[in-house]
């Protein structure tokens, strides 16, 4: 290898390289300099080799020149390829490379200005992590529990739809890598494969809830429940933030015209969808959000849990809480769990994030945690992020917009997006000082800069009918 117009024999040295043999490999009988001298202080690699493989100088004119390859810190993006992919955000900017545009226009919108979207993230942001430190964190336990069921971390797939947008598999792939990694998965009321056919795919001990958005048609939502029952889902998410589709501007931009509705992956994954099954608009005559939204039901009122109760025995965690007082509501009516989430700020935009519904909870009504699970959803881009949650109390977290992105490149891109999220959870939960998931304790974050924008005004609590 040549630096700085030396050549050096680094054929002992290159298995013990700190930086590991592949980089050497690249650039053996080439000149590194470009990438060694920003790294590396003058005189690392005089003291590190004997003068022995130290050979001597060579004429540079005769060297083929390599030069460092680029990275998203200089300014370029990522490189459109699962290897090139270290985070979440790397799969997302891969992934807006690769997507048809109506594809990723469907996906990456959100209401109005969609500054709601960009918001979740960055309310978490906002929180600091206090670690603790001098304790045994040989090994981690990253496992839990969501309504009885083990996950192997605690994370979800979060219900979104349209998976065959992205790649022909769809949800399967969604579902495969759900199983194979212990992983509950909401499947979407509006996925692009059938929630039986997602079923027939579950691996022995694999926990699926099905998302349910309630049909203007009662006696649809009845016959669809209890299919969803026969077909083994452990669960039902009713979501309860979308009476009407929110106004998602990059998505009416690409709306399903007759172009778009003839390209074979669009009209594939639309028609095969509940949303169509259910009574929705015919494809080429909205966006598609319009024709997901266009058979719920917006008179469905809290009176309506006891309805839904009465069909199915299976237990309903209700998504779409944005303020304490509605979590308050959901304990009294009954349901095994909340799911904080604002739509992912596809619907109302200037909603808050989970992550300040979930202090805000903790302010007005923290009697809401020994009585319900609590789940946030929205926003979460690191294994930090998943900690925060759920140092803050959540039981566990959905992880959504991730996982769609990453059908980009296919199974192998989503089980990229869960190996990931398992790497930071367990590397970060150790950093922290933690060694199980229970030892997370609202000790070890600072909130105070997000708790400053909390409501403040006057609260009345809908169980204790008093103002705070």
């Amino acid at each position: 290898m040549i630096i700085s117009g030396q050549v050096y024999d680094l054929t002992e040295f290159a298995p013990s390289h700190p930086g590991g043999l592949k980089i050497l490999l690249k650039y053996a009988g080439k000149d590194a300099t470009e990438e060694y001298d920003p790294i590396h202080p003058p005189g690392t690699i005089e003291e590190a080799l004997p003068k022995s493989k130290h050979l001597g100088p060579v004429d540079m004119a005769t060297v083929v020149q390599v030069k460092p390859e680029s990275t998203a810190a200089s300014g370029v993006a990522a490189p459109p390829t699962l290897t090139g992919c270290l985070n979440l955000n790397d799969i997302e900017r891969a992934a807006e490379v690769l997507l048809k545009a109506k594809a990723w226009a469907y996906y990456a919108s959100a209401a109005d200005d969609e500054r709601t979207k960009n918001w979740n993230n960055e309310a978490f942001n906002l929180v600091r992590l206090r670690p603790r430190v001098l304790r045994d964190v040989t090994h981690a336990d990253v496992s839990s529990t969501m309504l009885g069921h083990k996950m192997s971390l605690p994370i979800f797939i979060s219900p979104a739809a349209m998976g065959r947008l992205a790649h022909p598999d769809g949800e399967k792939a969604l579902a495969r890598v759900a199983g194979a990694s212990g992983f509950p998965y909401i499947v979407s009321a509006n996925a692009s494969i059938s929630f039986e056919e997602i079923a027939a795919l579950a691996v022995s001990g694999q926990t699926l809830f099905y998302q349910l958005y309630v049909n203007r048609d009662r006696k649809k939502t009845e016959e669809q429940l209890r299919k969803v029952v026969k077909a083994g889902y452990k669960g039902i998410c009713v979501t309860v933030d979308a009476p009407v589709a929110g106004k998602r501007e990059r998505d009416e931009r690409s709306k399903l015209d007759a172009e778009s509705a003839s390209d074979p992956s669009m009209r594939d994954a639309v028609t095969t969808s509940d949303a169509l099954k259910a009574g929705a608009e015919p494809v080429a005559s909205a966006s598609l959000s319009a024709v997901m939204f266009s058979y719920v039901d917006a008179s469905l009122s809290w009176s309506d849990l006891a309805w839904i109760k009465s069909v199915t025995n299976l237990p309903i965690i209700v998504k779409g809480i944005q303020t304490a007082e509605d979590a308050a509501l959901a304990v009294q009516h009954g349901v095994e769990g909340i799911l904080l989430s604002n739509h992912g700020g596809r619907q109302l935009e200037g909603a808050p994030s989970a992550l300040e519904t979930l202090l805000e909870i903790r302010r007005y009504e923290p009697g809401v945690f020994g009585k319900t699970e609590v789940y946030v959803d929205g926003g979460i881009r690191r294994g930090t992020d998943v900690l925060k949650a759920l140092a803050l109390g959540a039981t566990a977290v959905g992880v959504g917009r991730p996982f769609m992105y990453a059908l980009a490149f296919g199974q192998p891109g989503v089980q990229k997006v869960a190996d990931i999220l398992r790497d930071e959870v367990a590397q970060n939960l150790r950093l922290l000082g933690a060694t199980k998931i229970s030892e997370l304790t609202p000790a070890m974050v600072n909130a105070r800069p997000l708790e400053m924008q909390l409501y403040a005004g006057e609260y009345v609590s809908p169980g204790l009918k008093a103002k705070l």
